[in-house]
């Protein structure tokens, strides 16, 4: 036998031993987990008061814990992943977590774990999401990882909720549903907050009441409150999209809107910077801008991606200021919808003498453009 092999068999050897230790380490640490929750039992009165306490702590935290999507014309609700983080914490003597096990090319699949420590039962879930756009190229490294983010956290949430029985936490859902349903008293001023909290991402009050099937803004009753929180959870979990979650189908006639043309190129490339700028500086999201350019025509997945492609440092110092490129927008706007979009971002300027002179532009090249 030659030394090469003896040196390749001493390196098996040692992985061998390796690996041995990884899993008699890790298995000790659960069999120590296992017998500490067995040594101090849960209390389910205990678990119901305190998951009680976090999920009505307030209206924000209630609305966090119902999500609502979009599935064929209809709004499907339920528990979303903060409510099952709420449940975890609560349940205790527990091990939780989700991690991704595969990409495919076309697809990102995550796992969900859920071990219940005092009575030994674990559940495990996969989730799958899409990672390619309509023309089949793979999203870009950032959107992957968001996706993926995503992914893991459905997971996880849908491990904890399998393995706490339904029977322990559905009467926490309903209460955490009634905060955020509200009553009479507080129906006026929840849907102001409502429409307002959507307005950020570009959605307007018809698309809002088309999704509800409802004629005016006085006909949003309490349970429809519940699904629009719900919607904004989903939203802002990365569950769905804006444009997503107000279409049917991807076909926006169905949400009562009007037939949108696509996005002039020209138009696209001018406003670009001023949008990525006010993306890096923190001012708005990539799907906010998004949404907010949807409203006004259709864009291509290209756009999309440029909308959402990072600015490098070397870029943002050969920048105009967001200052500049608002103003530039708001002086070359050539029909109002587009005059619009140029108004959405001045809200990003901090400094309040540059709002004034932006709004006071923007009033006169809309009187221009009305009366010319």
């Amino acid at each position: 036998m030659s030394a090469t092999t003896l040196e390749e068999g001493r390196e098996i050897q040692l992985m061998a031993a390796d690996e041995s230790m990884v899993a008699m380490i890790s298995r000790a640490e659960i069999d120590q987990q296992i017998a500490t929750a067995k040594r101090y039992p849960r209390s389910i009165k205990r678990f119901v008061d305190e998951a009680t306490a976090m999920v009505t702590l307030n209206e924000s935290i209630a609305q966090q814990c119902i999500y609502a999507l979009p599935r064929d014309g209809k709004v499907v609700e339920g528990a979303s992943a903060r409510f099952g983080e709420i449940v975890a914490s609560a349940w205790g003597n527990c091990r939780a977590g989700a991690r991704v096990v595969n990409d495919s090319g076309e697809f990102v699949t995550a796992q969900g774990v859920f071990h219940d420590l005092e009575r030994n039962v674990a559940i495990t879930y996969e989730v799958q999401r899409r990672i390619t756009n309509k023309s089949g190229s793979r999203f870009s490294a950032d959107m992957i990882g968001v996706t993926a983010n995503a992914a893991c956290s459905i997971a996880l949430r849908n491990a904890i909720l399998k393995g706490v029985p339904k029977a322990f936490w559905e009467t926490l859902y309903q209460k955490a549903r009634a905060v955020v349903a509200g009553d009479i008293k507080t129906l006026a001023n929840k849907r102001a907050e409502a429409i307002k909290q959507f307005q950020i991402y570009g959605v307007t009050e018809a698309q809002i009441l088309a999704k509800l099937g409802r004629e005016g803004v006085a006909d949003i009753a309490v349970d429809d409150l519940v699904v629009l929180f719900g919607l904004l959870t989903a939203i802002r979990d990365g569950d769905t999209t804006p444009e997503q979650a107000f279409s049917d189908d991807g076909n926006p006639a169905a949400t009562g809107r009007k037939e949108l043309d696509p996005y002039s190129k020209a138009d696209f490339d001018k406003n670009l910077p001023s949008w990525r700028q006010a993306i890096a500086g923190g001012k708005k999201t990539a799907d906010q801008i998004i949404a907010m350019v949807s409203s006004k025509g259709v864009l291509s997945e290209e756009m999309k991606a440029a909308i959402r492609e990072p600015i490098s440092a070397a870029q943002q110092d050969t920048t105009p200021s967001l200052f500049e490129q608002i103003k530039g927008q708001i002086e070359n706007a050539a029909s109002v919808d587009t005059l619009d979009i140029a108004a959405d971002l001045i809200g990003s300027i901090q400094d309040q003498s540059q709002r004034e002179q932006l709004t006071a532009l923007y009033q006169k090249r809309t009187d221009e453009l009305m009366n010319g």
